[in-house]
């Protein structure tokens, strides 16, 4: 059995092998891509914790686990996705709930949160 990030590493490539396979078309795809989550009015960590809570919301897994993934390597603490994840919970209730057991598994993984704690 996978692990989360090795599941979201598949989903990665086989995206941006779809990407790649759309030769100009991706090529303009990974511009906006790069560009949209560059810092501007607003940081990269800020934007990849909006994008990870809208992919809960959403229900999309490999937006979850990538999103959390390049928020933490933007610098985003356990509590600030937490506290997203707490925002996300109020918008989109139980069906988000069980989206951020996604984040909490990968958080776990990542020894950020405690596998053991109850």
């Amino acid at each position: 059995m996978k692990n989360l990030r090795e599941e979201y590493n598949q989903i990665s490539d086989n995206f941006w092998e779809l990407i790649d396979w759309q030769e100009e078309q991706g090529e303009l795809y990974q511009a906006h891509y790069k560009k949209t989550y560059e810092s501007g009015v607003l940081d990269t960590k800020t934007k990849r914790l909006m994008a990870m809570g809208a992919a809960i919301v959403m229900g999309c897994k490999g937006c979850i686990l990538g999103q959390t993934q390049k928020a933490i390597d933007a610098g985003a603490t356990r509590s600030e996705i937490m506290e997203t994840c707490s925002v996300m919970l109020s918008l989109g209730g139980t069906m988000a709930g069980s989206q951020i057991s996604i984040v909490m598994e990968l958080l776990k993984e990542m020894g950020m949160i405690d596998a053991d704690k109850k």
